[in-house]
């Protein structure tokens, strides 16, 4: 898979995973697909079991991959989250972490989720329903991508395309450092 290399936060290193890529396309209906794609030796990271594909939340506590979309100048953001048991969940922030409330699941097609391990590692693949993106020009649609990879004894280690604080932080819009524009 080609795309773009994430990088665990200093503080929470996992030497162990040789690879953390993500790749985006952005199609002609105005959906997002996403591609995640961890290469590591078996027996390193705690996988969720299976279960529905259903909303849920709190997956980030677990081995989860994410996307933060914004628009420029605004300070209100969605977060996508994606497990590898096929849940998934989508919030609406106002501002910086302030959530709106309820999550904003019920509101939005569901996310489709394809996943698959393998003894080097495993790929997740999502789609994001142009509903769910917010409504504006592509060069003004920025974008956070990250992961929370969770070890066999229960340590966390959160990887991102960029970081920007001393304590692993997706939510700061210094992360969101993608344009949608420049993968459309």
């Amino acid at each position: 898979m080609n795309g773009m290399e994430l990088l665990p936060h200093p503080a929470t290193p996992l030497p162990q995973v040789d690879s953390l890529r993500v790749a985006l396309s952005f199609s002609g209906d105005g959906n997002l697909s996403v591609g995640f794609d961890c290469r590591c030796p078996a027996g390193v990271l705690r996988l969720p079991q299976v279960r529905a594909a259903d909303a849920a939340d709190g997956l980030w506590r677990h081995t989860c991959c994410e996307l933060f979309v914004g628009v420029q100048g605004d300070p209100a953001y969605r977060e996508f989250n994606w497990s590898p048991s096929g849940q998934w969940a989508i919030y609406a922030f106002s501002a910086y972490r302030e959530r709106a409330a309820p999550p904003v699941h019920a509101r939005l097609p569901a996310a489709g989720i394809k996943f698959a391990a393998a003894p080097g590692g495993w790929t997740l693949r999502a789609r994001i329903n142009a509903l769910a993106l917010p409504e504006a020009a592509a060069a003004q649609i920025e974008i956070g991508v990250a992961v929370v990879l969770e070890t066999v004894v229960g340590g966390l280690s959160y990887w991102a395309l960029r970081h920007a604080a001393e304590r692993p932080d997706f939510h700061a819009r210094e992360t969101f450092v993608l344009r949608l524009a420049d993968i459309a």
